[in-house]
């Protein structure tokens, strides 16, 4: 997908997920095609315009991509005038000037957007903390001064950051944070989501990327959604094929029962070209040598079998059924 695009604005859209990542968020009305459809949007929507200046060297080849606006930032910082003038001077790439302010106060390192508890999706580029501020300008230098000056690894905004240099050209500014200290898996511990992003922008280098520093191929989100069933909803099979060889299952069991074996019956409309149907392909090969059933049963099968607690047997678990404890307990005490 890189070089195609849509814009930074906010949708019409009418539903937030919280753990979509800013660098991409935007209201999707249903959980099922959010990721899909905004595959569809990086690959075929027209700019309307943009939600800020142009955009750093290192943020050319996914046009899609939501970097902080910076009058949106400034006038949304905690820390008051101190603290927008340290966010300015990492945004102008003064990284001495921010250096002094910090040295003056160290407190101003937890200088970040101030989130409005009213207000379920913020603007478009209303977001960040000033190591986001300083990846989304591509400045290496400004990053190690911030973590000398006691920036968490994660972030002010856990995960925020990670999530837009995952996104960038070169692996570089990836590279840097996860060198110095932070998770691939943000999310785990309430974060922002990289591997999200990677997938729903079609990056599997920014995938490997995260693999290669450790990210679990079999973590779920709160709905029993993993990253390969992103993925496949994404219809990015490679994606999708490369997290299964690397640990992830293709029977991680949502609370509604489905799976990304599931997914795997639906048809491509938006990535069809020979190299992914062919992973699709392999994928589906996997799925019916897994010992497992295929067609998968529907949903309402799996639900109530894992309610009852046949499932998974053992040999469904060792070929790789699995289902998280708390969707386990939703699913037994009958939430959907």
């Amino acid at each position: 997908m890189p070089g195609t695009g849509w814009t930074g604005c906010k949708a019409a859209w009418t539903r937030i997920d919280p753990g979509l990542p800013h660098s991409l968020q935007h209201g999707l009305v249903n959980r099922r095609i959010r990721i899909r459809m905004l595959a569809a949007l990086v690959l075929a929507a027209v700019p309307i315009g943009g939600c800020m200046a142009t955009a750093p060297s290192c943020y050319t080849k996914r046009a899609a991509v939501v970097l902080p606006d910076r009058t949106r930032v400034l006038a949304h910082l905690n820390n008051g005038a101190a603290g927008r003038a340290l966010a300015e001077a990492i945004l102008d790439g003064r990284v001495r000037d921010a250096e002094a302010m910090l040295a003056r106060d160290p407190r101003l390192i937890a200088t970040a957007v101030t989130d409005d508890p009213n207000v379920p999706q913020p603007p478009a580029g209303q977001y960040g903390d000033l190591l986001t501020f300083a990846v989304s300008r591509c400045n290496a230098d400004a990053v190690t001064m911030l973590f000398a000056a006691g920036m968490p690894k994660d972030g002010v905004k856990p995960g925020a950051a990670l999530s837009l240099a995952i996104l960038a050209d070169s692996p570089a500014m990836a590279e840097q944070l996860l060198s110095a200290g932070a998770s691939p898996d943000p999310q785990a511990r309430g974060g922002e989501d990289p591997m999200r992003s990677a997938i729903a922008f079609g990056h599997i280098g920014g995938v490997m990327t995260l693999l290669r520093h450790g990210a679990d191929p079999r973590w779920t989100d709160r709905f029993g959604i993993d990253h390969v069933r992103m993925a496949v909803d994404a219809e990015q099979a490679e994606i999708a094929e490369l997290l299964v060889q690397k640990g992830g299952t293709l029977w991680s069991i949502a609370d509604d029962g489905s799976m990304a074996a599931h997914a795997l019956l639906d048809t491509p409309v938006i990535f069809t070209s020979p190299e992914m149907l062919a992973a699709r392909d392999r994928l589906r090969e996997r799925a019916r040598n897994a010992n497992i059933a295929w067609p998968p049963p529907d949903r309402a099968e799996v639900r109530r079998q894992v309610a009852g607690g046949a499932w998974p047997t053992a040999d469904m678990a060792k070929a790789g059924m699995t289902v998280a404890p708390a969707v386990l307990a939703r699913i037994q005490a009958g939430i959907r």
